[in-house]
């Protein structure tokens, strides 16, 4: 018993030892560098075009908004020869900044089968990224597939399209539900389906569909570099400690991207 108690006394010693040795550490987070983060879209549909220009932010910092005003943005088009493949003509435009960080163009529709490239000089820095627009895909009809999940029914949007054959072809979707956009990013290519009746379903496991909800999906027609981007974005672990920047066609160092795209577009109305 004596042996117990002296045990106990001792054991209570060591630990009052160490609690009296602890020590507050601070760790020093330091922050990277800023990068420069560009993000760019032209398409054949629309005629007002933007680009966004902004940096990262530091880790310490309060903010996650940092727009980076001054720059200029051009955008060359070049139309290429399909007998030999040399450039047969060149077109260049300025973006007009209008707000900080949001640069402006208006009156300019892309065309499929061009090659445009995209310059931003900021700092006494130039970065370029280039995109060739695919042709647009129609869009056959669209609707919903119902899956049932642990005993529960699921609507999920589903469009149908006939892929073209023989050719690589990449896809990305922009999916909007009562006016609202969903911010999951949709990205596929057609490494398993080329020249097939393909049935699309872009599946949220969030997104509770019902009886009247309107609905609309974009389909673009993008390059192999810029759905690159797009499923690294989406092939992140959500839960990964430090996931990889998607990679960019920028040239040097910035993050973003720069798309020329074929647009589709479908909507229905969910029943």
């Amino acid at each position: 018993m004596i042996k117990n108690n002296l045990f106990i006394f001792s054991l209570s010693l060591l630990l009052f030892a160490f609690a009296g040795c602890e020590e507050v550490i601070d760790i020093d987070l330091k922050d990277a560098d800023q990068v420069l983060v560009i993000e760019g879209n032209v398409s054949n549909t629309e005629t007002t075009h933007f680009v966004s220009i902004s940096k990262t932010v530091p880790f310490a910092s309060n903010s996650t908004d940092n727009p980076q005003s001054g720059a200029t943005v051009k955008i060359l088009e070049e139309i290429v020869s399909s007998s030999n493949g040399s450039v047969v003509t060149k077109a260049e435009r300025s973006f007009t900044e209008v707000s900080p960080g949001l640069y402006q163009i208006n009156n300019y529709r892309a065309s499929p089968g061009r090659k445009y490239t995209l310059t931003v000089e900021l700092a006494d820095n130039s970065y370029q990224a280039s995109s060739i627009m695919p042709a647009p895909i129609s869009i056959d009809s669209i609707g919903t597939v119902t899956d049932s999940f642990f005993g529960e029914d699921q609507k999920t949007v589903s469009i149908v399209f006939q892929d073209p054959p023989n050719e690589k072809n990449y896809y990305r979707y922009l999916l909007t539900v009562n006016g609202k956009a969903i911010t999951d990013v949709f990205a596929y290519n057609d490494k398993f389906n080329d020249g097939k009746k393909v049935q699309r379903n872009l599946y949220n496991e969030d997104l509770d569909l019902f009886r009247g909800d309107s609905v609309w999906v974009e389909q673009q027609c993008i390059d192999q570099a810029v759905y690159n981007y797009f499923n690294g974005i989406q092939s992140n672990n959500p839960g990964s400690a430090a996931p990889a920047n998607p990679i960019s066609n920028f040239s040097n160092g910035a993050l973003g991207y720069f798309s020329a795209h074929g647009i589709t577009r479908a909507s229905t109305v969910i029943e």
